[in-house]
């Protein structure tokens, strides 16, 4: 997928194409992909959508910052490479349509479509369970793939960063926005750049790919029903058909699975590992080792996790409760890592931590 800081950078869109939309739509772009060698012709189009957001010099922001911000009525070159790419992955439907074709290799590659803003293509593999944790104790899965999404969009950027430092021995610190706001950048210069861009997509945007993905993985139960999980979370699968060469399931990607009993099972043995202030973590990094002798929240969650269910998933719907009920305490406080910002916040007490539990427990019925 692309980095967080990509997708951290996604603002009003309605607002946005509103005033620009035009210009972009003039550009038409390709059927979406579905395998990594259809890549480089989607990223090319990417490119032109891009180039035609600043087709003139009065359309040239040569003053950014690196934020995108809405109603835009000009663009730098990364922001129009930010808006172009993100205009690709739009659409993403109540339920998903998911078709994966088999290869030789024993792999099935595929697309669900637009999916969390991208245009994701999937590459999984057959296995004999989920390696991240059991969903239920009531079932077994009788299928399991696992494996990578990643998003077309990204190597347009990857590729943007790595060509400005084959037009310039200049030694830039953030080469996109410092390319475009240097004055030695013409307007001529910026339209060579978009054309040399298109041509090093086509060439590697197959072969980037790999460069920005996300684990997978999906399980079936009896009767096509199962879950997907992936880095936004879990969500229902229904639907699940396969044949000798293709595999076929919907699922919905705006509602994630609720948590369960086993998700119950999980804050209750979590509430039972930080009971002192000896034995919280007050400088969490996320980074919890199994020798640890004392626990920040997100890694008593983790190490509860991998107590009850064998792995640990970052987006299980567990961690997913505890998450909205710390963003519903601070509402009004800027945090990144929602876990660790408010368990590093000198503000939270060891009574803020027990009833943080409490109220994650409650809410599971």
């Amino acid at each position: 997928m692309t980095p967080e800081c990509w997708r951290s950078r996604r603002f009003d869109r309605t607002t946005l194409l509103a005033i620009a939309g035009t210009l972009v739509l003039q550009v038409p772009t390709p059927k979406p992909p579905t395998t990594a060698a259809d890549v480089g012709s989607w990223d090319a189009a990417i490119v032109r959508r891009a180039a035609a957001l600043i087709e003139t010099p009065e359309q040239w922001d040569r003053a950014p910052t690196g934020d995108c911000p809405a109603r835009a009525t000009r663009f730098s070159l990364q922001c129009a490479l930010q808006e172009a790419a993100d205009a690709a992955g739009d659409g993403q439907p109540a339920i998903s349509d998911c078709r994966f074709h088999g290869s030789s290799s024993g792999r099935w590659e595929g697309s669900c479509g637009p999916l969390f803003d991208e245009d994701s293509i999937f590459l999984v593999s057959h296995t004999n369970s989920v390696k991240t944790g059991v969903w239920r104790k009531d079932a077994t899965p009788r299928d399991v793939f696992a494996g990578t999404m990643s998003d077309p969009a990204s190597p347009v950027m990857y590729e943007a960063q790595q060509l400005v430092s084959t037009l310039t021995t200049k030694k830039y610190s953030a080469r996109l926005v410092e390319y475009n706001n240097d004055p030695d950048t013409t307007f001529a210069d910026l339209q060579k750049f978009f054309a040399l861009l298109e041509t090093r997509v086509i060439t590697n945007g197959a072969k980037d790919l790999t460069r920005s993905t996300d684990d997978v993985e999906i399980e079936i139960y009896d009767g096509g029903s199962g879950v997907i999980r992936t880095y936004e979370g879990w969500f229902p699968v229904t639907g699940f058909s396969n044949t000798a060469d293709t595999i076929r399931f919907q699922f919905d990607g705006k509602h994630e699975v609720p948590a369960n009993a086993v998700d119950r099972e999980i804050l209750e043995r979590a509430s039972t590992v930080i009971t002192s202030e000896a034995e919280w973590n007050r400088a969490d990094n996320r980074q919890c080792p199994t020798n640890a002798t004392t626990w920040s929240i997100y890694c008593a969650v983790e190490k509860a996790m991998i107590e009850v269910t064998g792995g640990f998933n970052h987006r299980r719907p567990a961690g997913q409760v505890v998450r909205r009920v710390v963003d519903t305490r601070s509402r009004d406080r800027d945090y990144k890592h929602r876990m660790m910002d408010y368990n590093n916040d000198p503000r939270t007490t060891l009574s803020d931590v027990r009833s943080l539990f409490a109220e994650a427990i409650a809410k599971i019925k």
